[in-house]
């Protein structure tokens, strides 16, 4: 008995013994989540933008409890170790736990400061802590912070007297979707976008002045000069500002000025920043009172601008006041092992100089953002970012006006924060209508204190005409359509373009691989790996999966060519989904762990700086009807319903495999463009419910290297999704098929760039072009279903 009560003691003693930190094993990993210790974990000064010399870093162990969101009081005990800064979701923290709206998280640490900062007021900085944070220094209470993504900091000179040990304790309470505030794509599946909840970034401690210190600079750029306006914590009346620009540690320029007042320096032989010559001038700004240093701060910027052409048929993104297009990756930045939080400042410089390695200048963060330190590198290596605003709760349109303004509030900080980084290019305010509302006042708030940069109103889905720089288009089949010039005043961009999934285990998080077999439809795809298309040239794919390696850098080459062509129609930007895997995603140039490049790098670099060359000059061979009058021959047939009755849905394969006899059609002849809008009144009208067919004639004077045919559909109506496919037949065969999708009302125009089998079969002089159109495609489910929109169709072609 006596033995039993030992080992049960024993056992007791072991089962309420804090757990030691001890990093959870993930699916995979990448290398530098594997490298990750407690002594190691992000150790680099978090604000490179306004850097002093004396800090302290409190990233590393603390305790946790998890209690209910009741409980006031600390916790009597700790449930163990989690590594700061990593969510208490993430393998990385040494938890793993997924935390209810009902509990808390509490943390614990003690700290020292050294003697040298007693004459000094003291700075507690959290860089992100998600989402209410309380916190208390020796038991008594600093402060509360209630945000997710943004910075903030508690000045603790009041609670720290002396040189002793003090007592640091944080709550977080993190009431994920249920309020209106930034969230971006947490969820609570640990299997999709895990949580981030509580302290997710950095933590550290720095010594100020007492009296008056330097808290913020905003700094504006033109192509010769710079301006400077600092603020400042504590009173600067009386007080004077040094700013010194260097070139490498050569002082070129300097002035001295009173604190209060917004400065302007002329750069000598001004060297300016761009994604080919990164150049960043030093600066250091110093406080002075009766010409002593009483504050001093290191800085940079690069001298850039932004802003759109004035041409008035095709608008160009300038850089510097110059065209330029932009080609990077929907960046969502989880990572394996710790989420939202990177593993450490060398996977952040890994993944930038991936990017420039295959030819991107630009990378779009999405519905994130990310710590100072990434920006930096994008400043230092020269990529432009396209910085999403954090989106809130995805299905709430219409938020309480108390919640919009809380959240716009995030938003404001975030550019505030963010606003001196010559790599910010673009801020896009809303993805895909995701807590989208007051479309229009928001724009004009964020044009109010940033119209340094480009505004994107919506990336993708509602749309509002005329406002903004961008006009944003989400595309993922294989053939994007694009507005046509003349139709809007604004850039074009594809937002999120591409999705061509491969699944590469063991390096993907489920380790699954690409589905086998024949595919069942032959334009649907989807967001994970299905049967891989390796062979396919002729069909619209939408989300289509390819076999890694050389297959699928065959026909991501295609792609490209597509991407290059429609820059001759305005095309000035493409944002390929996406640079990573996610767990359930496998579209990524790489895979989930950053251990395969699906493409290889060189091979990549070599397909991406082909579009920023100048693009082939097409030769109209047939104009579209809206640019030049055109007689063709038309032909309705029924779409063959199963149930007439009900119009049940059709599979696509039933059309796609039945092709028309042509020649025992009844044609007509008919002035194009066909359909039933009101604006732009078409030639032939055609009310969408039947399957359309036209044809024309084509002359070739000789057989052309390439030659496409572009397709118009032209939607009217509110925001709605509608689909139609089109199949392309030249001299009676089937060569290529082109399916668009669109929400807004608008114009678009899809390249199909004939596959080689297709120039084959041209003949020198006359040719047939058949153009036959399905209105009602869903190629999500590859059914036809009808709706009652008014549409228009129409028809050019070209050869290059």
């Amino acid at each position: 008995m006596k033995y039993l009560l030992i080992i049960l003691l024993i056992f007791f003693t072991m089962c309420h013994k804090p757990q030691e930190y001890v990093p959870i094993k993930e699916n995979i990993l990448t290398e530098w989540a594997e490298q990750v210790k407690p002594e190691n974990a992000w150790q680099e000064y978090p604000r490179p933008q306004l850097e002093r010399e004396e800090w302290k870093n409190l990233n590393g162990l603390w305790n946790y409890a998890i209690t209910p969101k009741s409980q006031e009081e600390k916790p009597e005990k700790w449930e163990g170790k989690i590594l700061v800064p990593f969510s208490i979701e993430t393998q990385l923290s040494g938890v793993g736990r997924i935390i209810s709206e009902e509990e808390v998280i509490w943390y614990y640490r003690s700290f020292k400061l050294p003697k040298k900062w007693k004459e000094n007021a003291i700075l507690l900085h959290f860089e992100a802590s998600d989402f209410e944070t309380t916190v208390w220094l020796n038991g008594k209470l600093v402060g509360k912070h209630r945000g997710g993504y943004d910075s903030f900091e508690f000045d603790i000179s009041d609670f720290v007297e002396g040189v002793g040990e003090y007592d640091l304790l944080v709550k977080v309470h993190d009431p994920q979707a249920s309020i209106f505030k930034s969230l971006g794509k947490q969820t609570g599946a640990v299997r999709d976008y895990e949580r981030c909840s509580g302290i997710w970034q950095t933590v550290w401690i720095e010594p100020v002045s007492t009296d008056v210190s330097i808290a913020s600079v905003k700094i504006n750029t033109s192509l010769e000069d710079v301006s400077f306006q600092a603020s400042y914590r504590g009173n600067p009346n009386g007080i004077e500002v040094k700013y010194e620009v260097f070139d490498g540690s050569s002082l070129i320029s300097s002035i001295i000025s009173d604190a209060n007042k917004k400065v302007k320096l002329k750069i000598p032989s001004p060297k300016l920043w761009s994604p080919e010559s990164s150049f960043l001038y030093n600066l250091k700004i110093s406080l002075l009172e009766d010409n002593k240093i009483i504050d001093e701060v290191d800085s940079y910027f690069g001298l850039r601008t932004l802003s759109i052409s004035d041409d008035s048929s095709v608008k160009d993104i300038l850089l510097n006041g110059k065209p330029i297009f932009q080609m990077g990756p929907l960046d969502q930045n989880y990572w394996p092992g710790g989420g939202l939080t990177l593993p450490s400042d060398e996977a952040m410089i890994w993944e930038s100089e991936y990017l420039k390695r295959i030819g991107c200048n630009m990378v779009r963060l999405h519905i994130k953002y990310n710590p100072s330190r990434f920006y930096y590198h994008c400043d230092r290596l020269g990529l432009l970012v396209w910085q999403d605003f954090v989106s809130a709760q995805g299905r709430n349109n219409n938020p309480e006006l108390e919640d919009s303004e809380f959240w716009f509030n995030e938003q404001k900080q975030m550019v505030e924060k963010l606003y001196n980084h010559p790599s910010i290019a673009m801020w896009i305010i809303f993805n895909e209508a995701w807590g989208q509302h007051d479309s229009e006042k928001i724009f004009e708030r964020v044009e109010k204190f940033d119209n340094t940069r480009l505004i994107n109103i919506a990336s993708g889905w509602v749309d509002f005409p005329e406002i903004g720089d961008i006009k944003d288009i989400h595309d993922y089949t294989y053939r994007p359509a694009i507005p046509v010039p003349g139709t809007h005043n604004r850039a074009v961009v594809l937002g999120e373009v591409g999705g061509f999934a491969s699944a590469v285990p063991p390096h993907n998080w489920t380790g699954r691989s690409n589905k086998t077999g024949v595919p069942s439809n032959l334009i649907a795809g989807g967001g994970s790996p299905q049967i891989p298309r390796d062979d396919n040239f002729k069909h619209d794919i939408f989300r289509p999966t390819f076999t890694y390696g050389e297959n699928f850098e065959k026909q991501y080459s295609k792609f490209i060519d597509q991407l290059h062509l429609l820059q001759n129609s305005g095309l000035r930007g493409a944002v390929y989904t996406q640079m990573t895997d996610m767990k359930l995603e496998e579209n990524g140039w790489l895979t989930f762990d950053r251990k395969v490049s699906k493409v290889a790098p060189d091979k990549l670099g070599k397909r991406h700086n082909r579009l920023y060359t100048k693009p082939p000059k097409q030769k109209i061979l047939l104009p579209a009807s809206t640019e030049e009058p055109q007689t063709w021959e038309a032909s309705e047939i029924a779409i063959p319903w199963k149930n007439k009755k009900d119009e049940e849905l059709l599979d696509i394969t039933i059309l796609q495999d039945n092709i028309p006899d042509f020649e025992n059609l009844s044609w007509k002849q008919a002035n194009g463009p066909f359909g039933n809008t009101d604006y732009p009144e078409p030639g032939m009208v055609w009310d969408g419910k039947n399957q359309l067919i036209i044809k024309n004639s084509v002359e070739f004077e000789e057989i052309p290297e390439n030659c496409s045919v572009r397709i118009y559909y032209i939607r009217s109506g509110g925001p709605r999704m509608t689909m139609i496919h089109s199949r392309i037949y030249i001299n009676g065969k089937f060569f290529a098929d082109e399916t668009t999708r669109q929400i807004n009302q608008e114009q678009r125009m899809a390249e199909v760039i004939l596959p080689s089998e297709a120039i084959a079969a041209l003949n020198k002089g006359t040719n047939e072009l058949i153009v036959q159109f399905i209105p009602g495609l869903n190629f999500y489910s590859g059914n036809v279903i009808q709706g009652d929109e008014k549409i228009l169709v129409d028809v050019s072609i070209t050869e290059f």
